[in-house]
């Protein structure tokens, strides 16, 4: 699985996601500088980015949060859960038909 995870993200992502999956909401709190670092992650809607304070544009502020899609990736790269990881990273999942089932009749 980190192979899987660290081929999809850079390992600075990685380490951030991780990070942001141990803060609780609100805790980081950082300025437009330190918004970039979290950019890839913000823009791959695996992070937020909510201003908190601008003091007349002189220091603006930030709270980085980790989104639900982000909780998602982390829970099944931990867990090992290959097809959890790949159906949330947006992959078709070999094997299973378009609505996500195993091919073959139903029971009914």
């Amino acid at each position: 699985m980190l192979v899987a995870l660290s081929r999809a993200f850079d390992l600075e992502a990685v380490d951030r996601l991780l990070f942001l999956m141990m803060c609780e909401r609100d805790f980081l709190v950082v300025s437009g500088d330190g918004l970039v670092c979290f950019s890839r992650l913000i823009a791959a809607g695996l992070a937020s980015a909510e201003q908190k304070a601008n003091n007349n544009w002189l220091i603006v502020s930030y709270a980085i949060n980790i989104s639900e899609k982000g909780k998602r990736i982390i829970e099944a790269w931990k867990s090992g859960d290959r097809l959890r990881l790949k159906q949330t990273l947006g992959g078709p999942v070999p094997g299973l038909d378009a609505d996500g089932n195993l091919p073959g009749p139903r029971n009914k």
